[in-house]
């Protein structure tokens, strides 16, 4: 009966695919980009989830949402999904189907295909990727899963799932693309530029729970060299550094990196001698604007290696 009744919903109901949204947890940040300039201006439609995974300790990822109305797993055999990524990484943007019983929302599970498999690509510059479910690279976690012929954890194919005993009676309430949960290192910023789900373009464009802040987070104990490069017209809100014990010497600085004219158009904003400080804090009041290749620098010897934290907060600008 579930089965019928999904696909009731998948014909009838007013919608297929949902809004996009996007979340991101631990060190990591997801926002809205929309540029001008190349490379980045080549795909999509002019707005793109900029996933930031960040620094990554396990538990660390971001994400682009996209609900599904209830859609059977035996009925999703197509996805299509274009990014950028800023440096070639261990994991490229892999995509999550959730899925579970439409009748008991008690039983469900999400079923990943692993970021690192060799099939999908995860080298600097455009990336396409076209799901195929013939490849053995989809594994699952979940509750109330007694019934499953597979085992949680290991990989299967789209194909097992769709002809097991239990998944295939399922339904896929969301699908997720993202970056992150690696166990360690750092991940650079990936922009997915276009998806298609079972031959449907979905709209990549925020809404207005969207208009919010964002942090971007670095972490160290050598010399401070970080850059944020949101590749959008934003606004500067905040930059805070703490340090795991009070620093005796050099000089802490943030600089407006400005991509016109060279150096023309730089601007120094903090330069603070860093001798007995712990905490360094610095707000802009309505923020700071900045344009699209405007890049924010931080840098600090940090000769006594202390142990850093990073916060800078950025808003686009919609």
């Amino acid at each position: 009966m579930a089965k019928r009744q999904a696909l009731k919903n998948v014909n009838n109901a007013s919608w297929l695919f949902g809004h996009p949204v996007l979340r991101a947890d631990g060190n990591s940040t997801a926002y809205w980009a929309r540029p001008t300039v190349s490379p980045y201006n080549q795909k999509g439609g002019g707005w793109m989830p900029c996933l930031h995974a960040g620094v990554q300790d396990g538990n660390d990822w971001a994400a682009v949402y996209i609900p599904v109305n209830e859609m059977p797993v035996t009925a999703f055999t197509d996805a299509q999904w274009a990014y950028y990524m800023t440096s070639t990484q261990t994991m490229g943007a892999n995509m999550v189907i959730w899925v579970h019983d439409a009748d008991d929302f008690d039983k469900r599970a999400e079923i990943t295909q692993a970021g690192n498999i060799a099939t999908l690509e995860k080298t600097a510059g455009w990336n396409a990727h076209e799901f195929d479910q013939t490849v053995t690279q989809m594994f699952f976690y979940g509750e109330g899963t007694t019934g499953t012929d597979l085992t949680a954890g290991t990989r299967y194919t789209w194909d097992q799932f769709q002809a097991d005993p239990l998944f295939k009676d399922w339904v896929i309430y969301r699908i997720t693309f993202e970056m992150g949960w690696e166990a360690s290192g750092t991940f650079d910023q990936v922009w997915i530029a276009e998806i298609k789900l079972n031959g449907i373009p979905i709209p990549l464009k925020p809404g207005e729970a969207d208009k919010q802040p964002v942090q971007i987070y670095a972490t160290g104990a050598a010399a401070i060299a970080h850059t944020v490069s949101p590749k959008t017209p934003f606004k500067l809100l905040s930059h805070l550094t703490h340090l795991n014990t009070a620093a005796t010497q050099q000089t802490l600085t943030v600089t407006i990196d400005a991509g016109r004219l060279a150096n023309v158009y730089d601007q120094l904003l903090v330069s603070e001698a860093m001798a007995g400080i712990t905490d360094l804090a610095r707000t802009w009041d309505g923020g700071l604007d900045c344009k699209e290749d405007d890049e924010i620098d931080t840098a600090w010897t940090n000769t006594d290696t202390r142990t850093y934290g990073l916060t800078v907060s950025i808003q686009t600008v919609f």
